[in-house]
């Protein structure tokens, strides 16, 4: 008898306070909302929050990079009478203890889709790439980090240092050299018998220390120094306010890599993928356009085109994919450089040249049907989501 009544009194309790349990779905719901507003990329934005009740109180747990977010939640469930903790983190981390800031100390330096070496590639980043820092895992030497063109992943602490503030600024702030060569090296001594301190590729980024007659004597992110022969680099100011983005030069960086193979998440000369590649070669040229092919064309202005391909210009980019039809949203998969007279420039297997005109001995079948829009990015320059390199703030001026 006094178990089942202490039974019927455990089940009473039970269910009064699931009555005084507040539901977490209305609050859910405004969160979802403000996702898809303000955060619907989550190749950019990290938005992980979550919710749970206490009594009355709705408690948000979890983290995001953008603080404009955190503060759209908290208004609109005050807004909505909803009681709630606060336990939403805005990245950075504090535990950072302002290390906030990193360098690629690699040549090529892969960024992943998970804190494991074993995860997808997600993409790279090369030597003297500034990096955010936003957090770290505990346990782990691997850092969520975000890249210049937003995109997000995790690195481990060899592949990048980490800096304060005020160690970034004065890695920006120094006088600095950029590679030029499609491959190098970096050796121990001023000649090319001594030992290699590290491959290097066209891209990387090096802090200049002096030069002799034939050679450069640099340092690395991390301290290390070498030298690397004049021919191979220019300095970083004159390569970056010099680059000349015409048709002309972003075809001849583009064949440059002629034969280089392909690789999911690769944006490097140690392979590429096909956004990955449109994206270097641009860069080469002083433009940073964003890291895959889905984002890329949302860039420039959009070209009408038809089966001539008469209205386009070499430089544009081509996207391919499934275009929207009924239910069926646009899928973009693909982007390749026109080259003129209906011929591409692209990574896929290889950096290789075909052609989008029937009866062409290397005539693509598959890259003709399922093409789907084009986009001029030279006229843009500095707008409509083609951003300079010498404008960005990371790479120029000190970091507020």
């Amino acid at each position: 008898m006094y178990r089942i009544l202490l039974l019927l009194l455990v089940l009473s309790f039970f269910f009064s306070n699931c009555k005084l349990r507040v539901s977490t779905e209305p609050a859910n719901e405004i969160i979802e909302a403000i996702r898809q507003e303000l955060a619907p990329d989550k190749r950019v934005a990290r938005f992980r929050i979550r919710t749970s009740s206490k009594g009355q109180i709705v408690t948000l747990s979890g983290e995001t990079n953008l603080p404009e977010a955190k503060r759209a939640i908290l208004d609109s469930l005050r807004t909505a009478g909803i009681e709630y903790e606060d336990n939403i983190k805005v990245l950075p981390d504090n535990e950072l203890e302002g290390k906030e800031f990193g360098v690629v100390r690699l040549s090529v330096c892969n960024i992943r889709s998970n804190t494991k070496h074993s995860a997808e590639l997600s993409t790279q980043a090369i030597l003297g790439t500034p990096v955010k820092v936003l957090k770290k895992i505990e346990d782990k030497d691997w850092y969520l980090v975000q890249t210049p063109d937003g995109y997000l992943g995790w690195v481990d602490l060899d592949g990048i240092q980490v800096m304060t503030k005020e160690a970034f600024n004065n890695w920006k702030s120094s006088e600095k050299i950029f590679i030029q060569s499609a491959q190098t090296f970096a050796y121990l001594e001023a000649n090319t018998e001594s030992p290699i301190v590290s491959d290097l590729i066209m891209g990387n980024i090096l802090k200049k220390r002096g030069e002799s007659s034939d050679f450069v004597e640099i340092e690395f992110p991390d301290g290390r120094v070498g030298f690397v022969q004049k021919n191979t680099q220019i300095g970083f100011g004159e390569w970056v306010n010099t680059t000349n983005p015409t048709a002309e030069n972003i075809l001849e960086t583009a064949q440059n890599f002629m034969g280089h193979p392909y690789l999911w998440g690769g944006t490097s000369a140690k392979g590429f993928d096909c956004s990955g590649y449109t994206k270097t070669v641009f860069y080469k040229n002083g433009i940073q356009l964003p890291r895959d092919a889905s984002q890329q064309v949302h860039t420039g202005i959009e070209i009408e085109t038809d089966s001539t391909w008469a209205t386009l210009l070499p430089g544009d980019l081509l996207f391919f994919g499934q275009k929207a039809e009924g239910k069926n949203k646009e899928r973009i998969r693909h982007v390749a450089i026109y080259m003129g007279n209906g011929k591409v420039i692209h990574s896929a297997g290889n950096v290789k040249i075909e052609s989008l005109v029937r009866g062409e001995p290397d005539f693509a079948e598959d890259r003709m049907k399922t093409f789907v829009r084009a986009k001029r990015i030279l006229t843009s320059l500095g707008k409509n989501g083609v951003d300079l390199v010498r404008e960005l703030e990371v790479y120029n001026r000190e970091s507020s």
